[in-house]
């Protein structure tokens, strides 16, 4: 029954984010959420706050795809890298580091 079906491709892109002028964790879940809400409206991506606990300024953020193709999910991934190279440039956090895996699961 499995033979038919496509193998899963998933992506994952994780961020080191810097909050510009943060003075409360207030400050940096209110970044969080703000980035967390456009991209899962615009590509319905799996996005988490990975910490570190107890960091005003400092934020992991972790996004995640799915897809059956590893084009599409590779095309996801870039155009999020770009928006958030985009966002970065109005100056409410900096990108400290980034990288990004893509791997396809022959799992069945």
């Amino acid at each position: 029954m499995w033979r038919n079906y496509e193998s899963p491709v998933v992506g994952i892109l994780m961020l080191e984010i810097k909050v510009q002028g943060a003075k409360s964790l207030k400050d940096r879940r209110q970044v969080f959420r703000s980035l967390q809400t456009l991209l899962r409206k615009r590509w319905n991506v799996s996005v988490s706050d990975l910490g570190p606990p107890g960091s005003w300024s400092d934020l992991a953020m972790a996004v995640g795809v799915v897809g059956s193709s590893f084009e599409s999910v590779e095309g996801t991934l870039s155009e999020v890298m770009r928006f958030l190279n985009m966002k970065e440039e109005l100056a409410e956090f900096t990108i400290v580091r980034m990288k990004r895996e893509v791997e396809k699961y022959d799992i069945f």
